[in-house]
């Protein structure tokens, strides 16, 4: 006896009238089943092909609030192509964190509206990702390999894309309240940016030497707040492996390769690990890296003068960073802002050239919509049938 969700007729086993029909999608096979009896066919879905889409937190803004009809018209159409299997729309740790920091009756709703466009499908968590990109540049850095940045879309994507996704997920529901702490690290981190534009701006380096310069900033980061963790630990704080900063713990687990080697040695190639070009060009530090480099060149030109705008204009500068720097190498293509997608696409960085990805905002909406209008007429007759059947009319 199955759990029927579509009733499409009489059962061809146990001949039970209006008792068969669809059960559930699971991976590549629609299965149906019996109310009354234990019969259960297995059939067979045609393989897939989904772009993954990345949608900015300023797109679901935009379309959350109702009133910009290119955006709402733009929403329903990438969710009516998710539900034709074309495209996938993950939603990642950083739209929970930017919705935590709207108005308190609004986060809730944001976030759960983010979810149902992305019909489930999550990103790993950032960290997650760094981790996983940092280990196997640590493990190509210990057997001398090539400084290659290659990325696996498991980093970031734990279930196959390419599964066929049922008619109904869940939704754990795990929304936190943490808008203070958000918004009192968003402000103290933009705060301490636009303290050093003036340096920046009078400070002689190419766009190159920029890069190394924020590549070491952030090795020196991994490294400072595991030393706050040794800290921690020698001062008898009983909070201090729970309450242990990400990079610390990073740090933590590049000490155990090779736990036989005496832990002063260990260290000591972890810090020759961060200054090498294994660690330089890790996915997520080099594309983060050059974005900062890219912003001291501007300001050395003599933009972004106007210290009031600055606040504005830079005040979601590291989440967009961030999620850029993370996720780009794992999508087809993403939405993104103005600023971002001016950056993205400035020479220096040239993320589309580099990764394949494509790239949209207002300032290519026309390219957008096109780009949609081609997902939506490259199905296959197969998979039509296919979603007739998991779908079927009536029903």
């Amino acid at each position: 006896m199955a759990l029927v969700s579509y009733i499409i007729g009489d059962c061809p086993s146990c001949g039970t009238p209006a008792s068969y029909g669809n059960v559930m999608v699971s991976g590549y096979a629609l299965l149906r089943g019996c109310l009354k009896c234990k019969h259960l066919d297995r059939i067979s879905l045609p393989e897939l092909k989904k772009k993954v889409i990345y949608l900015d937190q300023f797109f679901f803004s935009h379309a959350f609030r109702g009133q910009d009809k290119m955006f709402i018209e733009a929403q329903q159409r990438i969710t009516n192509l998710a539900l034709a299997q074309q495209v996938v729309v993950p939603y990642s740790n950083l739209h929970a964190d930017e919705s935590q920091l709207w108005a308190e009756s609004q986060r809730a709703p944001l976030l759960k509206f983010i979810k149902q466009t992305s019909l489930g499908h999550r990103f790993s968590y950032e960290y997650e990702v760094k981790n996983r990109q940092i280990h196997r540049a640590f493990q190509s850095f210990l057997a001398n390999s090539p400084t290659t940045d290659t990325v696996e879309r498991a980093d970031a994507l734990r279930r196959d894309v390419n599964e066929w996704d049922d008619y109904v997920w869940i939704d754990v529901g795990n929304f936190s309240n943490e808008h203070g702490t958000l918004k009192m690290r968003k402000d103290r981190s933009v705060k301490a940016l636009l303290d050093v534009f003036d340096m920046w701006a009078s400070t002689n380096s190419t766009f190159e030497e920029d890069v190394q310069s924020e590549v070491r900033s952030c090795a020196k980061s991994y490294i400072e707040h595991y030393v706050d963790y040794l800290k921690s630990i020698a001062g008898g704080d009983p909070g201090a492996l729970l309450n242990a900063n990400e990079n610390s713990m990073m740090i933590e687990s590049l000490l155990r390769y090779d736990d036989k080697l005496p832990a002063h040695l260990r260290m000591q190639r972890i810090m020759a690990f961060f200054q090498s070009d294994y660690f330089a060009n890790v996915p997520e530090v080099r594309i983060g890296s050059e974005f900062f480099a890219l912003l001291r060149q501007k300001l050395r030109q003599g933009e972004f003068i106007n210290k009031k705008k600055n606040r504005s204009r830079f005040s979601g500068l590291f989440y967009d960073v961030r999620f850029i720097s993370t996720y780009a190498p794992y999508c087809d293509a993403m939405v993104v802002d103005n600023l971002m997608y001016q950056w993205a696409t400035d020479p220096l960085i040239d993320l589309p050239k580099r990764l394949g990805v494509r790239l949209f905002s207002r300032n290519n909406w026309n390219e957008f919509l096109t780009y949609l209008d081609e997902l939506e007429s490259d199905r296959s007759p197969a998979i039509d049938d296919a979603l007739k059947m998991i779908h079927p009319v009536g029903a």
